[in-house]
């Protein structure tokens, strides 16, 4: 992940960021959520690929079996330890998502939204096919992004 997550966006600093989002943001942000939720089982063994401080992780544990969460940020993971991992079923990994520490085939459901997939800063194929790696046949990967497009007059 590129230094502007480490240095500036990272722990308590994005949470503040999606407190203060105005409401139109605020509203697409909690439809992508209610769209993964709406796929999920409660049975379903899920992994967050960049989870952050657990802003979506906290969703994800109130109707999933088990929940792994993971980010390349120690410091945003220990707020999402400290504020809503205090239950069994919800586990915290520092951890690339290129690479990926898993077997093939564990994970129901891999989950990377709220524009993961740009932020990340990696190649997004290889992101995508360890994302596949890593779900079981007939699981679900969602991911989304926000694409910009610059026009020039």
């Amino acid at each position: 992940m590129g230094s502007y997550y480490f240095q500036k966006l990272l722990g308590e600093r994005l949470r503040l960021c999606y407190e203060i989002a105005p409401p139109r943001v605020k509203q697409y942000l909690e439809a992508e959520i209610e769209f993964v939720l709406d796929k999920m089982k409660s049975s379903d063994l899920i992994l967050e690929l960049g989870c952050g401080y657990g802003r979506v992780l906290k969703r994800l544990l109130a109707k999933a079996k088990t929940v792994v969460g993971i980010d390349t940020s120690y410091t945003s993971l220990s707020l999402a330890r400290d504020v809503f991992c205090k239950r069994s079923h919800c586990h915290l990994f520092v951890m690339d998502a290129v690479k990926l520490g898993f077997r093939d085939r564990q994970f129901d459901t891999v989950i990377c939204i709220q524009n993961g997939i740009s932020a990340f800063c990696v190649d997004q194929r290889k992101l995508i096919e360890e994302a596949l790696r890593v779900t079981q046949t007939g699981g679900e990967v969602f991911f989304s992004s926000i694409f910009y497009e610059l026009r020039t007059r």
